[in-house]
């Protein structure tokens, strides 16, 4: 981290190169990307799926409608773990607090919430809003505590020399908090999707909560094509379907993750 002095007014940074710009610009073009097609989701009407018919259209659909909802529950999960974060990090006292609040409350088992989730949104006709509700609780959790510690291995001389020059605020925030807590975002953002991926077999099978619930009604996504296919002996859609998932989050691991965390191995504190 640096702290440059200019005309009697001090910025806090860390160093940074045309590299580092470079990668970072490509991560921020890719998430909007995502975003973007992502809005193309609303436009794909719901379709029931016939096993014995299966195409690569209806694989492709699945697969990104479960990147949507894994996108939105981490868009909704990281939104709200950092504030929680920094609020339980805040002071010693918030820590004692809210910490143990925070543990007790991440102890309880997603699936608890599942079939009340289900037929609460299923009264207002938004299935959908229950599988990216169970995802985003699944989520939120490993990157609030994640978060919780990065943010104190903050050197004190750090957050003293922040003291001195009065940095405070949105400032102190932006370039001393994020960056400080960033590789361990990142770590922790790794663990939320693969907790994501782990339930969402159950998630996006919402038929075994809802009474007298169809299959066939169930979210169209690789989670509830490998469970269907699975219950009506479908073996071929079964193992095309779990190949696909496979795929799927390899190449993320190798393009996304893999890649950010070696970014954000240059924020660490030596």
């Amino acid at each position: 981290m640096a702290i440059r002095h200019y005309h009697h007014h001090y910025h806090f940074s860390y160093l940074t190169s045309k590299k580092r710009h470079f990668s970072s610009t490509l991560i921020v073009i890719a998430i909007l990307t995502l975003i973007i097609l992502s809005l193309f989701r609303f436009l794909t009407p719901e379709r029931s799926v016939n096993l014995n018919q299966l195409s690569l259209t209806v694989v492709f659909l699945a697969t990104f409608n479960t990147l949507f909802r894994l996108l939105v529950a981490y868009f909704f999960a990281l939104i709200l773990a950092i504030p929680i974060a920094l609020a339980i990090t805040k002071t010693e006292r918030w820590e004692k607090i809210l910490l143990p609040i925070a543990d007790i409350v991440q102890s309880i088992p997603v699936l608890a919430f599942f079939p009340i989730a289900v037929i609460a949104f299923i009264k207002f006709n938004a299935v959908e809003g229950a599988v990216i509700f169970i995802l985003f609780l699944e989520m939120l959790w490993c990157i609030v505590f994640s978060m919780i510690g990065g943010l104190k291995t903050i050197p004190k001389d750090i957050l003293d020399a922040a003291k001195i020059f009065n940095v405070k605020g949105l400032k102190k925030l932006r370039y001393i908090m994020i960056p400080s807590a960033f590789p361990y975002l990142i770590t922790g953002s790794l663990l939320a999707w693969a907790a994501g991926w782990s339930i969402l077999i159950v998630a996006e099978s919402l038929h075994s909560y809802i009474p007298n619930g169809n299959p066939a009604k169930d979210p169209l996504g690789l989670g509830s094509l490998l469970v269907n296919s699975f219950y009506s002996g479908q073996n071929t859609v079964f193992l095309i379907t779990l190949i696909t998932m496979v795929i799927v989050i390899v190449i993320l691991n190798f393009f996304v993750w893999q890649k950010l965390l070696r970014l954000a191995e240059r924020f660490k504190f030596d």
